[in-house]
């Protein structure tokens, strides 16, 4: 008598690890917009696949760059995704080969794709880049806005994954495109890019592996010297600010000869005034110094004189530094200003000490009145309205 189905012994269900370190994702919702539409999708994140992207983006990039737009190219790695796959397959029984590397790579994946659709890009997309790696390109409008972006997608990373993420980051202009375009110049300008940034990061990573720093930076770096520049200093809109007291941005500086002395170039605009600010540089080799910067043609510059010759960019960590004498305003000046409606900070802040240097060491209440009403005068110059 042929047994029942019921009286067979049941099958345990068999565990496919697959399915989880490989999700299936939804082709009509490719991280793109414009850009390398037709793309296909990388299997395990989901993003726009490395050879469609190589394929699309010059053409993309070298027109939206002809049109006088500024577009933002960032690259991300994730940190230590050997050491966690192999640490994975060493306690996990279920784990082997790189199923743990494709979990931590599905959830950049999904979490990029979610922040892409938030951004305002008109022109834009998301690629994958090696095996843990991925690429963003997009049409912005203001370069400080898209690196705090960029910053909130590192902290997103690093919210859900084991791991964290690190990135460089560039800005190109028009100005930025090479004098001389011979055939299959495109594809060559935007592997020149891609190569600077890509140096950019593993600079970094490779100076925070031996510093014993923490993971989940962002880097900025300038685009390569492809043709002689037009105007002194580089467009303003491609500077990021500097770093305020206590603040860190991580950097790759270029080396200039400027009258006679030799300097690094820093990708963010320079201070107002004279004074300059004070910076906290750490170096590759990991020693740390405090310095002046200057403001030349518009951008941060330092003092440096150890740079050797073929040294095109020197990776520096950079910290603002809080001023060790602050002063505080006098209260008859505080109640002056209000009384006129005046911003304080229209003044620069080596002009602001040097007239609460003047008003402090007035001995007498006339003369100190005197020099309260002539720095009222001055914020009023400064705002354009004098009284």
């Amino acid at each position: 008598m042929e047994p029942s189905r019921t009286s067979r012994p049941a099958t345990p269900p068999v565990h496919d690890p697959l399915t989880s370190s490989v999700p299936l994702f939804d082709p009509s919702q490719l991280p793109l917009r414009t850009w390398c539409e037709g793309s296909r999708e990388d299997a395990v994140t989901g993003l726009v696949a490395f050879p469609d992207f190589h394929s699309h983006i010059p053409r993309c990039l070298a027109a939206a760059l002809e049109e006088g737009r500024l577009v933002a190219l960032a690259i991300g790695d994730v940190d230590g995704l050997k050491d966690h796959v192999e640490r994975t397959n060493s306690t996990n029984p279920t784990s082997y080969g790189h199923l743990a590397g494709n979990e931590v790579m599905a959830t950049v994946g999904l979490t990029t794709r979610a922040w892409f659709r938030e951004q305002p890009f008109d022109s834009g997309c998301a690629a994958t880049f090696g095996g843990d790696e991925v690429i963003l390109a997009a049409i912005v409008d203001d370069a400080a806005q898209f690196h705090q972006a960029l910053g909130a997608l590192r902290d997103r990373l690093g919210a859900v994954l084991p791991v964290t993420v690190s990135f460089a980051l560039m800005f190109v202009t028009v100005g930025d495109l090479p004098a001389k375009r011979e055939r299959s110049w495109k594809h060559a300008f935007t592997d020149t890019l891609l190569a600077a940034v890509d140096r950019t990061l593993f600079a970094h990573k490779a100076a925070r592996r031996a510093g014993g720093g923490q993971g989940g930076i962002i880097a900025v770096t300038r685009p390569p010297l492809l043709a002689e520049p037009e105007t002194a200093g580089p467009d303003p809109l491609v500077l990021l600010p500097l770093p305020a007291a206590s603040d860190l941005v991580h950097v790759v500086a270029r080396p200039e000869r400027i009258g006679g002395r030799d300097f690094l170039l820093l990708p963010c605009r320079g201070p107002v005034g004279q004074r300059g600010a004070q910076l906290r540089l750490t170096f590759p080799t990991g020693r740390a110094k405090t310095v002046v910067a200057y403001a030349l043609g518009g951008q941060a510059a330092v003092p440096y004189t150890a740079v050797t010759d073929g040294v095109t960019g020197v990776p520096l960590t950079v910290q603002g530094v809080r001023d060790r004498t602050p002063r505080s305003m006098p209260e008859d000046l505080a109640a002056a200003l209000e009384r006129a409606g005046l911003d304080w900070s229209a003044v620069p802040a080596h002009e602001q000490a040097q007239i609460l240097h003047l008003i402090t060491e007035a001995g007498i209440v006339e003369i100190r009145a005197g020099r309260v009403t002539a720095a009222v005068d001055a914020v009023a110059a400064r705002k354009g309205t004098r009284r």
